[in-house]
């Protein structure tokens, strides 16, 4: 299955490219660089910069763009289903790509700029685990 592509500028921040590539229908968790840290718990405080897009290539979110990283629990309920099962046992340092289906993202119902039924895709570097 060909993927989208991920690139970085100078400061890091990723950008998408889905030029040939194949909307799965599973979660896809794809290891860009793998960290050096320990495996990510779950329940734990992580700390990541992220920039999530549509399918259709449109950004919805970027914590890049905001210019500071984000730290929340990774729980299932405290965050979508594929953020939880595509980030748990990786290695804090690590940089992924993973492609969210509906069914383990926002679901068949719309969320603020993400429309109902989206697979979404996202480039997360997680920073830090506690």
């Amino acid at each position: 299955m060909s993927l989208p592509t991920i690139t970085r500028d100078a400061s890091g921040a990723p950008s998408v490219d889905f030029a040939g590539a194949e909307m799965p229908q599973e979660l896809v968790v794809d290891v860009l660089k793998k960290g050096d840290g320990p495996a990510v718990a779950e329940r734990q405080y992580i700390t990541v910069h992220y920039s999530g897009w549509l399918w259709d290539g449109a950004k919805f979110d970027s914590s890049w763009d905001r210019g500071e990283s984000i730290s929340f629990p990774i729980a299932y309920g405290a965050l979508i289903d594929g953020w939880v099962d595509g980030i748990v046992g990786q290695p804090v340092g690590s940089q992924l790509l993973l492609v969210v289906p509906p069914e383990s993202g926002y679901g068949f119902e719309p969320m603020g700029p993400i429309p109902a039924g989206s697979t979404l895709v996202f480039a997360v570097d997680v920073l830090e685990a506690r």
